[in-house]
């Protein structure tokens, strides 16, 4: 068996406990605490928060592109020196951050119809916490150390349940977004403490022009990678809560809860690939048959899903509290879980890229993140969309578009964005 595969069956089998606390958080303490009203505002409220720590997201893939290639190399010591002048770039760009958040987070809630003053004060701890986390568990991946990666999220999943476990009984909002900024603020800690070895060797001179250049590039070029289909989930969530009533809403939130299952299979195979991707292409080799591989058993888990959601996903729903009073949409479980796979599917592909250090493919991804939700949100406005099935029909559509473009941009692309990138700078 391959470092590879053991390593993804490794960090499978390790998360797997984090993500039941996680299915515990979202599909017990939720339909049970949370008023009907209110469930739906869950989904775009956590979009919300993961798009204002965008920024954050972005420079820590770029880091970790940066250190997964020191890694491959045995340069420990120039590690030590990236990471030094990042964590002094973090201050500046949470800074940032923030003074977006401070201004944006009253006008959204009430725009999703959230009155908890509380929820929004720790959506704004999340989004803050949530900046800094990646910039150490991303350390973590790309120096492959998946058993301490493992073990981070684990035991963070287990602090976010007892979180909202002590917590949503009273507030039920604010205390899910409790639970949501337990869990960065316990992957902080916890990689620190794992990364100490590494942290401990001698620093070698790594920063210098040419270095900050290569990474200001691939920063606006991962930000561009990431921004554009964060926006588009931001716009979709926002009109599941907008345009449709809050009974649709809060079943669209129940339902899809169970084609998060098929993340907690692709999550893992894309924190085992990145590294791997990136090793593969500084030696000159190709990143497709990584690629293929995690699309595939993606692909097959996903048909196996849908199937036995077809003819069992009422009996599921029944089993969750208050289940049974959202049974009617049952119906799309089988359509999410499709679009999940198809979605992972394209994900699979751009982080190999990215890892590559490749970003052509930024010439279909961002017009299409672009152009899809502003027709989407044109149609909600209009007054086209006005239940549950005309949504997802639009969310499908964009799934195999994205799955369509990456297919073809895999086997058939062998251009480099990069250089583009380089002259427009």
């Amino acid at each position: 068996m391959t470092a590879f595969a053991r390593s993804a069956i490794f960090l499978f089998l390790a998360l797997r406990a984090g993500d039941l606390v996680s299915i515990a958080a979202g599909m017990w303490f939720v339909p049970r605490y949370v008023s009907t009203e209110d469930i739906g505002a869950v989904l775009p409220v956590t979009s919300f928060a993961t798009f204002v720590s965008l920024p954050m997201f972005a420079f820590a893939m770029t880091i970790m592109k940066e250190s997964a290639g020191l890694a491959a190399n045995g340069e420990r010591g120039k590690i030590k020196s990236l990471l030094s002048g990042v964590f002094a770039a973090v201050a500046a760009i949470l800074v940032v951050v923030l003074a977006i958040a401070a201004v944006a987070v009253p006008r959204f809630l009430a725009a999703m119809r959230v009155s908890d003053a509380a929820a929004g004060i720790l959506v704004v701890a999340a989004a803050f916490l949530g900046c800094v986390a990646p910039v150490y568990t991303d350390a973590l991946q790309s120096l492959k150390r998946f058993p301490a990666l493992a073990a981070v999220e684990s035991l963070g999943a287990v602090v976010r349940f007892l979180v909202m476990l002590a917590t949503m009984p009273f507030r039920a909002l604010a205390g899910y977004f409790a639970g949501q900024a337990a869990l960065p603020a316990f992957r902080i800690a916890g990689s620190v403490f794992a990364l100490r070895r590494d942290l401990t060797v001698p620093a070698e001179p790594y920063w210098n022009a040419a270095a900050a250049r290569r990474i200001a590039l691939a920063f606006l070029a991962v930000l561009a990678y990431q921004g554009a289909p964060m926006a588009a989930s931001l716009v979709e969530q926002s009109i599941v809560r907008t345009a449709l009533p809050a009974m649709d809403s809060a079943g669209y939130y129940m339902v899809s809860r169970f084609s998060d299952f098929l993340n907690y299979l692709t999550f893992p195979l894309l924190l085992v690939m990145f590294p791997y991707t990136a090793t593969a292409a500084k030696r000159g080799e190709t990143t497709r048959p990584f690629v293929l591989r995690c699309s595939i058993v993606t692909l097959v888990a996903a048909a196996a899903m849908a199937i036995v959601y077809a003819f069992f996903g009422k009996t599921l729903l029944s089993l969750l509290p208050h289940g049974a009073d959202y049974a009617a949409y049952a119906r799309y479980m089988p359509a999410l879980v499709a679009i999940t796979a198809l979605t992972a599917c394209q994900i699979f592909f751009t982080n190999s890229e990215v890892s590559a250090g490749r970003f052509a493919f930024l010439w279909w991804l961002v017009p299409l993140h672009i152009v899809y939700p502003a027709v989407l949100s044109f149609a909600a406005t209009a007054g086209f969309i006005t239940s549950l099935d005309g949504v997802i029909a639009c969310f499908a559509a964009a799934a195999v578009l994205r799955f369509a473009f990456a297919i073809v941009h895999c086997f058939f692309s062998h251009y480099s964005g990069m250089e583009c990138l380089e002259k427009i700078w």
